[in-house]
């Protein structure tokens, strides 16, 4: 070491510090201090670096996105609750639509016993005939009865309507109808999509209402 150099700690081969006071060594070591953070360019002398972090722009960026997802789910709600409401009102709907001229069987406007089966069971109601053979697919809102075909009991030519509630084990519930226009039979049933998961093999209550 220079004899010039000033008194410190100074780093020896070994790795380790040893002090020079300016005109010897002494018998003082240490072990390596470690290297202080070097402040950023214009940084005033003993600044802590800034912690990295998520910027104003990126939180408010992701606030609002909560927000609109939040928004979405409640409007999906409302959306499912008024048409759920609607199943209710169904019926009543499709009765003051229909035409005076329709016919229907004796005391089918009364309705009738309702009946028990399965997903995919036929059955038979006052006035109609359901095939077997339908099923539950998944759609957009719940589940969709599919393919589910009919046979109605008109001897005229006259526009007939028939229309039953189905009510799923669970709690889910559909309304359908089945109508000809007095052309070839059997006619495809519409009903009301299930705003709920039923399983495939539930069992099923009808009740005519038409």
């Amino acid at each position: 070491m220079a004899v010039s150099a000033p008194p410190g700690w100074h780093r020896q081969p070994d790795g380790r510090d040893r002090w020079w006071d300016g005109q010897q060594w002494t018998d003082h070591v240490r072990d390596p201090q470690p290297t202080p953070p070097v402040p950023a360019p214009g940084a005033p002398a003993g600044a802590t670096p800034p912690r990295q972090g998520m910027s104003g722009v990126a939180k408010g960026c992701l606030v609002a996105a909560v927000v609109g997802v939040v928004a979405l789910v409640v409007a999906v709600a409302v959306v499912v609750a008024l048409i759920a409401r609607g199943v209710d009102s169904a019926v009543d709907d499709v009765r003051s639509a229909l035409p005076t001229s329709t016919s229907f069987p004796s005391g089918l406007a009364e309705g009738g016993d309702p009946v028990v089966v399965t997903v995919g069971e036929g059955f038979e109601l006052p006035g109609v005939s359901v095939d077997a053979g339908w099923s539950l697919a998944d759609g957009s809102l719940g589940r969709d009865v599919e393919g589910m075909t009919a046979t109605l009991d008109t001897t005229d030519e006259d526009e007939a309507v028939r229309i039953f509630s189905m009510s799923f084990e669970g709690g889910a519930e559909t309304v359908c109808t089945a109508s000809t226009d007095g052309g070839s039979q059997p006619v495809e049933v519409t009903c009301i999509p299930l705003f709920e998961d039923v399983p495939d093999d539930a069992e099923v209550t009808v009740t005519p209402t038409f």
